[in-house]
């Protein structure tokens, strides 16, 4: 029989203002997008984007959540990702940062693991 288990990442979020490190954030491959602290989104001056987000969290109950853009670091690799927030938020990176990262969870090891060479992906094919 196997069990998950949790799996954490260290990272640096950027904003306009600056940027914050923060450790051990939740790895949830059940979250589309990635969710912090409004402070935190605060102190780095992350870009609000003129809409809100129906969330349905793990216990039914639904929330309007806030959505900003900022950058997230992770070891040598920084990228653009959409974060939500709600009073209450629970810091977790979603599988929208992941991807963007080219990262996934390997479920035999409970580690996170490159699935592609580092760097923003764009896999477009001109067809003739």
């Amino acid at each position: 029989m196997f069990f998950m288990g949790h799996v954490y990442m260290n990272i640096i979020v950027k904003g306009e203002k600056g940027e914050e490190k923060l450790d051990n954030v939740v790895v949830d491959t059940g979250a589309t997008y990635t969710f912090l602290e409004e402070k935190t989104l605060m102190k780095v001056g992350a870009v609000k984007l003129p809409t809100h987000v129906e969330v349905e969290l793990g216990d039914g109950k639904k929330v309007l959540a806030d959505v900003y853009g900022v950058a997230i670091k992770f070891e040598d690799k920084e990228v653009p990702t959409i974060v939500l927030t709600f009073p209450g938020t629970k810091m977790v990176i979603g599988v929208e940062t992941l991807e963007s990262l080219g990262l996934r969870v390997d479920p035999t090891t409970n580690k996170l693991e490159y699935v592609r060479p580092k760097g923003m992906a764009y896999f477009y094919q001109k067809t003739t």
